[in-house]
């Protein structure tokens, strides 16, 4: 057998086997032979150490075999520098040391200096790890001497490497570049071959200099190793690597969907070569971003089980200190200090036993930061001060900057606001310097604070208005959703804005930077045309989608126990049958944890889609969005926007003429306390509407709406009442929970405002052009209305008008009707993509928990938010659901309206006719009737919803039904968008 044989042979063996093979092998070969065996098992050794130490352990032992059997000290050294790095490699250190030792001391006794120095190596990462610091940089010292004086180049660089790491986790920045710059300078004498060694040491210089905040030096050498990896096969994992560090750094800036696009490459490649431990690496550094997006509870969990998974690997204790910390921030984000200071203690223990300084240093400042949150001032300072000096010391710039500002806002809280200026104007400086994005728009925030503080309000102007582009910089390089949780902590920026415009008179200012704060992702993403519907790219695209379609599917069957539990009287006996199989509980935990990794998946999806408008800033926004949108008012139009902050109601009244602006005093808790009010009227109403005896029901309802509704009228249209005198179109642009009031059923103590004015309304003012230019286009394609597509779904009999609602609207329309079965989310999608009108009445459900889960529920399964995205719907004028809560939303960021409504504007609807409540479905179909009558007869889309609850009310008044006046039976539609013709 020869050497080649006998080692493929080895590699499948136990170390018993391997010695019974090779007792009957080493007899027949020569001292050539054995050479080269002894070399060839090292090689597949060193080979085996990075994925597979367990072979690489076995190897060892054969060389150590072979050692004895041949008595050859060298084979036996060899063998005992293999085990030992085979230990190193599972995280036994402490166990690899008198191996290396002793393969030393072998080599020493052969007089091979350099083969002494090989195991050097070794020997210095292992005590590094078990923060034997001073003994690594010595054996570093000594072996790169050896090394360097038999000319091996290679081996010179790397321990100079190696040296460099372990200053750069003593926080001893400097002399880490000196080396690695050294290393690099060692590699090129010598020669061809060392592109990769060479693209290492850049890669780790890089990440010193990222830990000192010199982030484009940075970035441009994580590049040129990139794209050496990347021009060598078998790199993958180096590549997946430097994307990785890449990522990390723009986290650092604020570049958050950039980074998240790069986390997401590096773990799939990570994933592929089942490298767990580096995969956890990277859901740890995913935290920084998520924090930052305001995503804290999922920060916890996955911060939580990487804690988890570091825990069991004894050797990378940093690591577990690490994601100590991202959990504690995310604790100390929800109020929750008690924990998040035990987390905070276990990480600094851990962190000072094994001598990781730099990462120490930051665990200070995060203690520091957790005093402040619980108000511990003095202690917060101290240790604050404590930890600037150390970062200055390191020249750690960006945590320099992070303590400077902490300084600021403490002593700005004490009182001492000429300091609070200067520790944040320096704060400021690093910020700009660094391009620390992040931190560039909080210092600006607390320079307009102090200014304000000191009256200087042409200066806090001009702060607030730097701090506000900052938040807005970071917005443009953000996908959908993203912007909107990074949007959540920002209000007091606005508000502080907005309050200081106004009190400077400029109406107009402040206006901007209302709607600056509102619905900013749908507007930015209709405004820019970015396409965000989900398809595949690749082939890793592909498998995305596959999984998304699974997981939807698995979602809707969870859905259906968790919802349908309470109707039994109604379901199919298959349906029943899966109910009882799984209770509504255990159900709803599978039914979440499929929307979790839906949600993930979508993300994912839709950074890979975005490609690089995440990496480049785009112009999304200019002050005439909002300043041109007046003089296109028509006389008769008035436009109502609404600002609350915790006191106040500020009314923006909008007509040709310009701005107004109406400021209600303390009128917010008597909003909080008539809308909670209105709800339970609301909630009353629809119990009432299935009583037997709906008239004995509805006493005393009806005059309590009437006296809520008037005082709503009081406090929200009181105020401009002169204005509605004149006007007889009233776009309302609500902000909160105004979005949940119905205003064109206010009462002014004789009629409900829609009896007097058409009413329509809008997310954000800066969307009325845009839907305004959807329906004039779509007018001018002349799309006959017979194209319309309508869709009815009795629901297994629940809904019994739903389907003559549709036959109505479908007859009136000259258009075929798609009832029950046959109206699917297929069809939707694909006729709705050429549809004027897209009209369906169905069931629906609102998730107050889940928004993008708020679904339609069509014949083939869930027509949910995140798929109504896919749907085309550019030639649709309108489109009605006339089903359940489908115009319901909660409000995220500072006023982002979530729910169903927004994916049929990005879809490309001009304008939608949803429900604010549960309606009723008898109701609803009649007054649909009315409203398509009028629609067909040359009204407005706003003036014939007007025109059907105007009839519908003359109606109720004289009818034998007269508590059908209230108005849970006529007022849950509302038009959004465009408010014009067909």
């Amino acid at each position: 057998m020869a050497p080649q044989q006998l080692v493929a042979a080895l590699l499948h063996m136990d170390e018993k086997q391997g010695r019974q093979l090779l007792q009957s092998q080493l007899p027949s070969f020569d001292d050539a032979s054995i050479n080269l065996l002894v070399e060839q098992i090292k090689r597949e050794a060193d080979r085996s150490w990075a994925k597979e130490s367990g072979v690489s352990f076995i190897l060892a032992g054969h060389l150590l075999f072979i050692g004895e059997v041949i008595r050859s000290k060298y084979a036996h050294a060899l063998g005992l520098m293999a085990r030992g790095d085979a230990l190193r490699r599972m995280d036994r250190d402490q166990e690899a040391l008198p191996f290396l030792d002793a393969a030393g001391a072998e080599f020493l006794e052969i007089g091979d200096e350099v083969g002494w120095a090989r195991t050097r190596i070794g020997r210095v990462s292992a005590c590094l790890q078990l923060n034997r610091t001073s003994e690594a940089l010595r054996d570093a010292a000594a072996a790169r001497e050896v090394f360097r004086r038999y000319g091996k180049h290679l081996r010179a660089g790397q321990i100079d490497v190696n040296a460099a790491i372990i200053n750069y986790e003593l926080g001893q920045y400097d002399q880490a570049l000196r080396l690695f710059d050294r290393a690099i300078e060692t590699y090129v004498l010598q020669g061809e071959g060392v592109d990769l060694y060479i693209a290492r040491a850049k890669g780790n210089k890089a990440i010193t200099l990222a830990a000192m905040g010199r982030f484009r030096e940075a970035v441009a050498l994580h590049e040129q190793a990139r794209a050496t990896f990347a021009s060598h096969e078998g790199q993958e994992v180096s590549v997946a690597r430097e994307e990785l560090n890449i990522a990390q750094i723009y986290a650092a800036q604020g570049h958050y969907s950039q980074a998240l696009l790069l986390f997401n490459r590096s773990l799939a490649i990570f994933q592929k070569h089942a490298m767990q431990f580096q995969a956890a690496e990277v859901a740890q550094q995913t935290c920084l971003c998520l924090l930052r997006l305001n995503r804290t509870r999922e920060v916890y969990e996955l911060a939580g089980e990487t804690v988890a998974y570091f825990r069991k690997s004894p050797g990378h204790r940093h690591n577990l200190a690490h994601s100590l910390m991202y959990q504690a921030e995310a604790l100390m984000l929800e109020g929750d200090y008690h924990d998040a200071d035990e987390k905070l203690q276990e990480a600094s223990i851990i962190l000072e036993e094994i001598g990781f300084m730099g990462l120490a240093t930051i665990v200070r400042l995060q203690q520091a930061e957790l005093y402040f949150a619980d108000g511990k001032l003095e202690a917060s300072l101290r240790e604050a001060r404590r930890v600037a000096d150390a970062f200055a010391e390191q020249e750690a710039l960006p945590q320099l900057a992070r303590a400077a500002l902490l300084q600021a806002r403490i002593t700005a809280k004490l009182g001492d606001t000429t300091s609070a200026q200067y520790l944040c104007q320096q704060a400021l400086d690093i910020a700009q310097g660094q391009d620390l994005l992040d931190l560039k728009y909080r210092c600006d925030y607390l320079l307009g604070q102090i200014a304000e503080h000191h009256g200087d309000f042409a200066a806090a102007a001009h702060y607030y208005d730097h701090a506000i582009d900052g938040i807005d910089i970071v917005q443009s390089h953000l996908v959908m959703d993203e912007r909107s949780s990074f949007l959540e902590d920002k209000g007091g920026v606005y508000k502080r804005a907005v309050i200081l415009a106004l009190r400077q008179r400029s109406n107009d200012q402040a206006l901007i930077y209302v709607e600056k704060a509102k619905s900013r992702v749908l507007g930015d993403y209709l405004r820019n045309n970015i396409d965000i519907r989900l398809r595949a790219g690749d082939q890793a695209g592909e498998a995305i989608l596959e999984d998304l379609a699974r997981l939807r599917e698995e979602q809707a069957w969870f859905s259906n126990i968790v919802y349908e539990a309470e109707n039994e009287a109604n379901l199919s006996d298959t349906a029943i049958m899966r109910i009882r199989a799984m209770k509504p509980g255990q159900a709803r935990q599978e039914m979440q944890k499929r929307e979790h990794y839906i949600e993930q998946m979508l993300e994912q999806l839709r950074l890979r889609l975005a490609g690089d408008l995440v990496s480049r800033s785009r112009q999304q926004w200019t002050d005439s969005i909002v300043t041109s949108l007046w003089p296109k008012f028509e006389r008769t139009v008035l436009m109502l926007e609404y600002y609350l902050t915790e006191q106040d109601l500020y009314i923006f009244q909008l007509t040709r003429d310009g701005v107004d602006v109406h400021i209600v005093k303390g009128a917010v808790p008597k909003l909080e306390r008539l809308h909670a009010l209105w709800r339970v009227n609301l909630d009353l109403a629809a119990h009432a509407s299935g009583a037997k005896d709906r008239a004995q029901a509805f006493t005393g309802l009806q005059e309590n709406s009437l006296g809520l509704l008037q005082r709503l009228y009081d406090l929200l249209l009181g105020p401009v009442s002169s204005a509605l005198n004149t006007c007889e179109h009233l776009t309302i642009v609500p902000y909160g929970m105004l979005h949940y009031l119905p205003f064109h059923c206010l009462f002014d103590g004789v009629q409900f405002v829609v009896e007097r004015l058409e009413v329509s309304y809008l997310p954000a003012a800066a969307l009325m052009d845009i839907c305004y230019q959807r329906g004039q286009r779509i007018a001018e394609n002349k799309v006959p209305l017979k194209r319309s597509l309508v869709m009815g779904l009795s629901d297994a009999g629940r809904l019994v008008f739903a389907v003559q609602e549709a036959q109505a609207v479908a007859k009136q329309l000259g258009a075929p009707c798609f009832l029950n079965q046959a109206a699917t989310t297929a069809l939707l999608r694909e006729a709705g993509a050429h549809s004027p009108i897209v009209h369906i009445a169905a069931h629906g459900l609102f998730r107050l928990d889940a928004p993008n889960f708020s679904h339609i529920k069509l014949a083939d399964r869930q027509l949910s938010t995140i798929e109504v995205f896919n749907l085309d719907l550019s030639s649709c004028s309108l489109v009605t659901l006339s089903a359940c809560e489908t115009g319901r939303a909660i409000v995220g960021g500072v006023d982002e309206v979530i729910g169903l409504g927004r994916g049929f504007l990005y879809a490309g609807a001009a304008s939608l006719l949803p429900t604010l409540w549960k309606v009723d479905d008898a109701s609803s179909a009649e007054l649909m009737e009315m409203f398509y009558q009028a629609l067909l007869s040359d009204y407005s889309k706003a003036a014939a919803l007007a025109s059907a609850q105007r009839a519908f009310l003359a109606r109720a008044r004289t009818s034998i039904l007269p508590y059908r006046v209230h108005p849970y039976f006529w007022a849950g539609f509302h038009l959004i968008g465009d408010p014009g013709p067909l």
